[in-house]
């Protein structure tokens, strides 16, 4: 039975809070991991707050920090877990499932001891090598498709096209250091205008217009170059606070991964 699936998705960004979203919600035993501090910068949609902040909400499921590192599976959670990204503790909770969602985009270690079905989401997954499946994550046609012999598309460095822009949507670090936001999420922003500052004296601007749909954590020292933001040109069309279209087509097609596996093993 699918409930007794105990399933780790390892990495809270948005791809990843996408996935656990949904199983949870369909009923699974779903735990989650990242790092402190996050890079999440589409936090509204993310679950790795929580690890900072203690709890994080997304759309009605909230995530809480876990106090121990054990686990309950004798009734229906109701939040989601979220630990410290500790692979040897994590694994003596004997997950099932794998996903691991980290978005690494270069190859990974060989993870299929780790648990009976290991998913890899996009670039740095070869099945049979260090994963069972693999999730397409590049946007089109097969968007959330799993892979079942071979390797998701490679990256390309650009960013998916929305509204016409790619790279000139993201927002960069000005310098290394910490920074402070002036701008909220679903601000209505114009190109050069100032979004925040590092270090209280070098601003960060709009490169732009549209709306605010991600920030990195406050708490999140960062470095010259990095993405810390994203503007999108849509503007109001946009529901920044719902998951996007790609998590919940991913989300999808680890779903129908996790079935399929099932499917297989009982017969």
């Amino acid at each position: 039975m699918l409930a007794n699936e105990l399933v780790w998705v390892r990495g809270a960004g948005e791809l990843g809070s996408g996935v656990a979203h949904l199983l949870h919600r369909v009923g699974l035993h779903v735990f989650m991991s990242d790092i402190t501090p996050a890079l999440a910068i589409r936090r509204p949609v993310t679950f790795s707050s929580a690890l900072i902040e203690g709890s994080s909400e997304v759309e009605g499921i909230e995530s809480k920090k876990a106090q121990s590192y054990k686990l309950n599976q004798s009734k229906r959670w109701k939040h989601i877990p979220m630990f410290e990204d500790d692979p040897g503790k994590l694994l003596e909770l004997k997950p099932t499932v794998l996903i691991d969602a980290r978005m690494i985009k270069k190859y990974a270690e060989d993870f299929r001891t780790w648990a009976d079905l290991v998913i890899g989401l996009g670039p740095g997954f070869e099945v049979d090598k260090n994963c069972h499946r693999a999730i397409e994550t590049m946007r089109g046609h097969n968007l959330g498709r799993i892979i079942s012999e071979g390797v998701p598309l490679a990256d390309t460095g650009i960013p998916g096209k929305l509204g016409g822009e790619t790279r000139r949507r993201l927002v960069r670090a000005t310098r290394s250091g910490q920074i402070k936001w002036s701008s909220q999420f679903g601000d209505l922003v114009t190109k050069g205008q100032q979004l925040a500052l590092i270090n209280n004296d070098k601003p960060v601007f709009a490169p732009i217009d549209g709306i605010v749909r991600g920030m990195i954590s406050e708490y999140t020292p960062v470095v010259k170059g990095m993405k810390i933001g994203d503007i999108d040109p849509r503007g109001e069309a946009v529901e920044y606070q719902q998951i996007s279209e790609k998590a919940r087509t991913i989300a999808a097609g680890v779903f129908e991964a996790i079935v399929l596996h099932q499917n297989e093993t009982l017969s």
